[in-house]
């Protein structure tokens, strides 16, 4: 059961690592200027359209690692309620063997 819960243990880090990207991704995003949005003209004109863009594939890759955190959140409830249901037989078998013993 200990390496059932070791692997529930290292799956809800994982899950914490990636919840904490899913906020550290879009803050990371440059300002508009960074894509020279504050030109005038055709030049300004791409820098915003590449800047929405950028924030867009940024944001998506926000949601994808939050969710993929709540998968990994989720897996690891299961495999600790594995690990608990696991002990609980233990625990029956040994009492049905004492007691026939």
């Amino acid at each position: 059961m200990e390496t059932l819960r070791a692997l529930a243990a290292r799956l809800d880090a994982a899950s914490e690592t990636l919840a904490g990207l899913s906020r550290a991704i879009p803050a990371t995003d440059p300002a508009q200027a960074a894509f020279g949005a504050d030109a005038a003209g055709r030049p300004g004109e791409i820098g915003r359209a590449l800047h929405r863009q950028w924030t867009t594939a940024t944001g998506d890759r926000a949601r994808e690692a939050y969710a993929a955190a709540l998968r990994l959140a989720a897996a690891a409830s299961a495999v600790r309620e594995t690990a608990d249901r696991y002990a609980d037989v233990d625990r029956a078998a040994e009492r049905r063997f004492a007691g026939e013993a």
